[in-house]
């Protein structure tokens, strides 16, 4: 019914469309017989005519415009309909040009905009009910494509609908075409002036999820510049930084945040999380270091005759290990530290008690590392308790993690490998079980 209605009160606004521009013109009466009666090759060969004719009137050049328009609507695809609205715009601003420099303005003239917006409007808002409207949405297999696709005419049609862009933009995003969705944004923002900060965050999320990380970086460092009071802006900032390995700056834009609102438990979380994420590659790269030295130790243990260089290779990486702890030991206290008042602010927050667990487990972690590689007995004993004392604080926050949440079996897992490590055999057996390992 509602389709039925949009068709009918398009069709008595075409009707008032021609009432309104009353003509003498024998080829023009003409076409528009043949444009009311859908006979749109006719009357676009008609109208051809009477350019030839007369090439200063904007008349024929107005009906054409009109002609593609009705005819737009009646093909399938939707998206098979660019070619028509190319041909409407390009007439309808031939119509407009030369109706302007006619000296006798005729009444086509006025009806010039509302044609236009009568032919946006239809696909405008078209794409709109693909999104908003259920049954429309759940009439078609693919909603969001077809949306797209109205809103890609509705932007032929008038170009400078900042609206249309907008929404395009949004509507491809959601559909994950994020090419589409990029240049959309990109010609919203060339159309507003100045963009907002939700357009530079719109087309840095965009550009991420693209995999152009230096096109995001550029996108919302700009936005921050433009709009440095925006969180959002400066949050996603933050996590772009991370991606692209730039750690350091990642960490002080989300500090940038923490000191205009300490208290802002999500703000230090974010930075915890952030300063975890260092510490564990930092980890990842010491757990693959000592396994280069124990393959070079093999190596010097089979080939006796020449260990110097291979030696100096082991020599290099324990210092080169020991540098990273000395790293990974400053980053974990700052984690600690923010993680800490996370649940200082926030007591009710099982993540925070994992992530401060995490911190733990990568400690206690280097720490067994470098006590498998020492030799001396009496300081590969104090690595060993220190490693334990680490995993024992780990243990702590993962059962104050699944206090809070005691249907996560990611928690209860990661419990009972702490417990396993620590030969608690009974109680690994039940965090297993829960686990549902």
């Amino acid at each position: 019914m509602k389709k039925l209605f949009r068709h009918f009160l398009t069709a008595f606004l075409f009707v008032g469309i021609l009432a309104s521009c009353e003509t003498s013109d024998p080829l023009i009466q003409e076409a528009q017989k043949n444009i009311f009666t859908q006979n749109y090759d006719s009357a676009l060969a008609i109208l051809d005519r009477s350019i030839q004719a007369n090439p200063n009137n904007g008349v024929p050049h107005y009906y054409k415009a009109m002609t593609y328009a009705e005819q737009a609507r009646t093909i399938q695809p939707v998206s098979d309909r660019k070619d028509n609205y190319r041909n409407f715009r390009e007439s309808i601003l031939t119509a407009r040009e030369t109706f302007d420099a006619m000296e006798e303005t005729p009444s086509e003239a006025e009806s010039v905009t509302p044609l236009v917006m009568q032919t946006w409007g239809f696909e405008h808002n078209a794409s709109i009910e693909y999104v908003n409207d259920d049954s429309v949405r759940q009439s078609v297999p693919n909603p969001l494509e077809i949306s797209v696709a109205h809103l890609e005419n509705a932007v032929i049609i008038n170009p400078d609908s900042v609206l249309s862009w907008s929404i395009l933009a949004q509507v491809a995003g959601l559909a994950e075409d994020y090419e589409t969705a990029i240049e959309a944004q990109k010609q919203t923002m060339s159309l507003k002036n100045p963009p907002d900060s939700d357009d530079y965050l719109r087309l840095g999320v965009y550009q991420r999820n693209t995999g152009n990380v230096e096109g995001a970086l550029e996108t919302l460092e700009t936005g921050v510049e433009q709009h440095p009071d925006s969180v959002a802006l400066v949050q996603n900032l933050a996590d772009v930084y991370m991606a692209a390995g730039q750690r350091e700056k990642s960490i002080a834009t989300i500090q940038e945040l923490i000191e205009r609102e300490p208290e802002n438990a999500q703000y230090r979380l974010a930075l915890g999380t952030q300063l975890l994420q260092a510490t564990t590659e930092i980890s990842e790269e010491i757990t693959a270091n000592y396994d280069m030295v124990y393959d070079l130790d093999r190596e010097r243990r089979d080939n006796p005759e020449d260990p110097e260089a291979i030696t100096a290779s082991i020599d290099s990486l324990l210092a080169l290990n020991q540098e990273l702890g000395d790293n990974m030991d400053r980053l974990s206290d700052r984690a600690q530290e923010e993680l800490s008042k996370v649940i200082e602010l926030r007591p009710e927050d099982p993540k925070a008690y994992e992530y401060l667990a995490i911190s733990y487990q990568n400690k206690a972690a280097a720490l067994y590392e470098e006590r498998n590689f020492t030799t001396d007995n009496e300081a590969a004993n104090e690595l060993n308790e220190q490693a334990k004392a680490e995993l024992q604080k780990a243990m702590e926050n993962y059962e104050k993690a699944v206090e809070l949440d005691p249907d996560n079996s990611q928690y209860w897992q990661s419990l009972s490998r702490i417990y396993v490590q620590l030969d608690m055999q009974e109680k690994a057996e039940e965090a297993m079980e829960k686990a549902g390992m």
